[in-house]
């Protein structure tokens, strides 16, 4: 079975320059910098996945680690997909989830 490790993150609510970025970033998006990657509009991410781990005990791993970094308030590094590197400070997380997933190919 396979495992997720989805970090699930603090609502910081609104803050004030966004309805500035959302008019910016919908008026001239092909134009803007960081537009093909989207790096340059400020949305929230309510989850992160950390990873997808092939046993219970990897995912409980990770779950270890995580745990170690939050109680000695350091961020958390979350690698992506698109070859990114989040560091999340220990005081925006709010849960951390593992759950048995089944991926299309498992099947």
């Amino acid at each position: 079975m396979t495992y997720s490790v989805m970090v699930w993150l603090v609502d910081p609510g609104k803050h004030p320059q966004q309805d500035r970025e959302e008019e910016w970033a919908a008026a001239g998006r092909d134009e803007a910098p960081g537009a093909a990657t989207g790096a340059n509009v400020g949305y929230t991410l309510p989850r992160m996945r950390y990873g997808v781990y092939e046993s219970q005990e990897e995912a409980e791993g990770a779950l270890s680690e995580i745990g170690e970094s939050l109680q000695q308030n350091r961020p958390l590094r979350i690698s992506s997909q698109a070859s990114r590197v989040w560091l999340i400070p220990a005081d925006r997380v709010h849960y951390v989830v593992c759950e048995e997933v089944q991926r299309p190919k498992d099947q």
